[in-house]
Formats: structure tokens, C-alpha cells, sequence
């Protein structure tokens, strides 16, 4: 009886946080690379006997930032232009989940599958710098610097991916999670963001 109390307290709907890693090819060298990554998931109460649920989960993860830097003289002026990209992908994400086990066991493996929406991002800066002599006063030179900053994105879409993990109760409403996801055809642009993700977190179920 206990056993069976304390799985119908952890049936209920379900908000967790996870952190992890995902592989997947870098925007700026186009070599696979793995980066951190962190998901705010809400899940639905387990149904049809603690056997299955929905999960929405928002993530994402830092690509990385690079830097250009560009100088020359034009007319005796001295003309700087510099970039900084610091990019980004996020994506959104609804998955049904299959638990075999169903109220049988406290420990829970599942698998399942969904469709996710990503972005990626590029958030930039821009500064421009003009270097000249005074031409009332020769020998003193004087800057012009204007700057800019924004966000555009490069590549958006949608994507299917599959999912398995396993569930550990932590007293009567938490649960410790492992999770595996693999996204495939994550593509737009010619970026290509697909590939596998490895999460722990937890979520508390109401």
C-alpha cells in the first residue's frame, strides 16, 4: 500500500528543470562540437494508468561568439570597424510519453517522441571608428565612433525527435530524471543542428 500511495502522489502534473549536453555541428567552424544545455519542462499528470503523459519544454544552449576586426586609411583618415556575434539555439518542444511500467514500479523508464520548433540566433554588435586630424588644429587628432548592436535569425524551423530516460522518486512528489533526446532534420539555411542530447535534472509533481 505504501508503494502504490506514493506513486499516485508523483502522477500528478509536473514541473522540472534539467541540465545537460547536446552535439550537434558548430555554425562557425562546421565540425561537431557538444555544449551545455538547460530545459525548463512542464509535464502533464501521468493517464490510462500512470502509463503515459504530455511534456512542453523550452531549452537551449550558448554556440559560442567570435570576433572581426577590420582596419584602413582612407583619405588620411583611420577607419576601424569591429563585429562581435555571440550566437545561440533555442527551440520549444511537445512530446507524449509511453511509461511500460505504469503504476507497477516507483522507477519508471519511458520512451517517446514529439515535434520541436528552433531558433538560432545571432546576436551581434557593431562599432565604427573614424580617426582624423583636426583641421583647425593640425597634430591633434580627433575619433568618431558610432555604434550599433541587434539580433537577427539565421536559421528557424521545425523538427521531429525521439526521446527514453528513466524516472527515480525523491520522497512523495519529486522525481530525479535522465533523459536521452535525438533530433533529427533540425536544418534551415544550411545549418544543421541535429543530433543527440543527455539531460539530469528534476522535476516536482503537484
Amino acid at each position: 500500500m505504501t508503494w502504490s500511495a506514493c506513486a499516485l502522489a508523483q502522477s500528478g502534473p509536473g514541473l522540472g528543470f534539467k541540465v545537460g549536453v547536446q552535439t550537434l555541428e558548430s555554425p562557425i567552424s562546421l565540425d561537431k562540437t557538444t555544449r551545455a544545455r538547460y530545459e525548463l519542462e512542464l509535464s502533464s499528470a501521468r493517464f490510462f494508468d500512470d502509463c503515459f503523459d504530455l511534456a512542453f519544454t523550452i531549452g537551449g544552449s550558448s554556440l559560442g561568439s567570435f570576433d572581426t576586426y577590420y582596419s584602413d586609411v582612407v583619405a588620411g583618415a583611420l577607419i576601424e570597424e569591429f563585429y562581435r556575434d555571440s550566437l545561440s539555439l533555442i527551440d520549444i518542444r511537445l512530446a507524449a510519453r509511453f511509461y511500460p511500467l505504469g503504476d507497477a514500479s516507483r522507477i519508471r523508464p519511458h520512451i517517446g517522441a514529439g515535434i520541436g520548433y528552433f531558433w538560432f540566433l545571432d546576436r551581434w554588435e557593431y562599432e565604427y571608428a573614424e580617426t582624423f586630424e583636426n583641421p583647425f588644429f593640425p597634430g591633434l587628432y580627433d575619433t568618431y565612433i558610432e555604434k550599433s548592436d541587434g539580433v537577427d535569425t539565421a536559421a528557424k524551423g521545425f523538427f521531429p525527435f525521439i526521446s527514453a530516460g528513466v524516472t527515480f522518486p525523491i520522497g512523495d512528489h519529486g522525481e530525479l530524471l535522465f533523459d536521452f533526446q535525438y533530433d533529427f532534420a533540425k536544418e534551415d539555411n544550411g545549418f544543421d543542428f541535429g543530433g543527440p542530447i543527455y539531460m539530469i535534472g528534476a522535476r516536482f509533481r503537484f
